[in-house]
């Protein structure tokens, strides 16, 4: 059986003598740190990106300008983060069964990567307790290759490989603007027109729109960070023009957590310059954002 091992200094960490921490027995949000990256194929630094988001968190204030809560005090643990191994399917297993011990505790999985192949660990861990959920997948690329240079495990085939492998009802995309001419790929995603929901990057969703596409109750947010655009995200592998902003993505995901259990998230495809803080900063509140998102009820009580 897997043990954790906590990080000391984690996300938010402590400031003037308050820990924003709780053990992992107290907390419920665990922060999984997963700097997988081994099928890259354009610019390269995503297994850097936990620790940039990590070390960024413990700039953000922890009052909630929206709510005027403080989500910390819901408990957010951060594991260290593991050996990973150089191997995808070893790596995609391992965070498996990471992400299936922290379910079996009733605890809320918020992976932080790492590339985006890593999301097939977080959905088989996940798979071992839900059996009919959705998935929610903001992503400039729409990931939906069957394979890239002959590996399944790619960050280009993710969505495919997930929506075969997995009891996932529906695959929800937003912000995508870059797909393959591979006739494979176009024929899988006609051949699964009725699981497979696009809502192209051009075409602005709103929050009710995203939310009602959503068949059932549980849903995986998988929020690949270049779904953002370029002008507030330069710091990700492919950037791709057309992007989306800061505050309607906020209002989706708000929707989203209002509507539907969210059973888990990975937030992915950070590679960090250290010449740009802003992107870490960004990413660091996005994940502070969802966590008062999913605990909004508890925090108002």
């Amino acid at each position: 059986m897997i043990t954790f091992k906590e990080m000391k200094n984690g996300f938010l960490g402590q400031d003037e003598g308050v820990n924003f921490q709780k053990p992992y027995a107290q907390a419920k949000t665990i922060i999984v740190p997963f700097g997988l990256e081994n099928t890259i194929s354009y610019g390269g630094g995503t297994k850097k990106g936990p620790r940039a988001i990590i070390n960024a968190s413990h700039q953000v204030e922890t009052l909630d300008e929206e709510t005027l809560k403080s989500p910390y005090k819901c408990g957010i643990a951060t594991l260290q983060e593991p050996v990973i191994p150089k191997n995808n399917k070893d790596a995609v297993n391992l965070l498996a069964e990471i992400v299936g011990k922290i379910i079996k505790d009733n605890k809320y999985p918020l992976i932080l990567g790492g590339e985006h192949s890593l999301t097939q660990g977080s959905i088989a861990g996940l798979s071992k307790k839900y059996k009919n959920f959705s998935v929610l997948h903001f992503d400039a690329h729409s990931d939906t290759r069957l394979e890239y240079h002959g590996n399944e495990y790619s960050h280009a085939a993710i969505m495919s490989q997930v929506l075969k492998k997995y009891p996932i009802s529906k695959l929800v995309q937003v912000g995508i603007r870059s797909l393959s001419n591979q006739n494979k790929e176009l024929n899988f995603r006609k051949q699964n027109k009725n699981k497979i929901k696009t809502f192209w990057g051009w075409k602005n969703p709103g929050p009710k729109e995203v939310a009602n596409a959503i068949p059932t109750k549980n849903v995986f947010i998988s929020f690949d960070v270049d779904v953002f655009d370029p002008s507030i995200m330069p710091s990700t592998g492919t950037p791709e023009p057309g992007g989306l902003l800061w505050w309607p993505i906020l209002k989706i995901l708000k929707q989203v957590f209002q509507t539907k259990n969210v059973i888990g998230a990975d937030i992915i495809e950070l590679a960090p310059n250290s010449r740009l803080l802003h992107p870490d900063f960004l990413v660091a509140k996005l994940v502070y954002k969802m966590i008062g998102y999913k605990f909004d009820k508890i925090l108002k009580s």
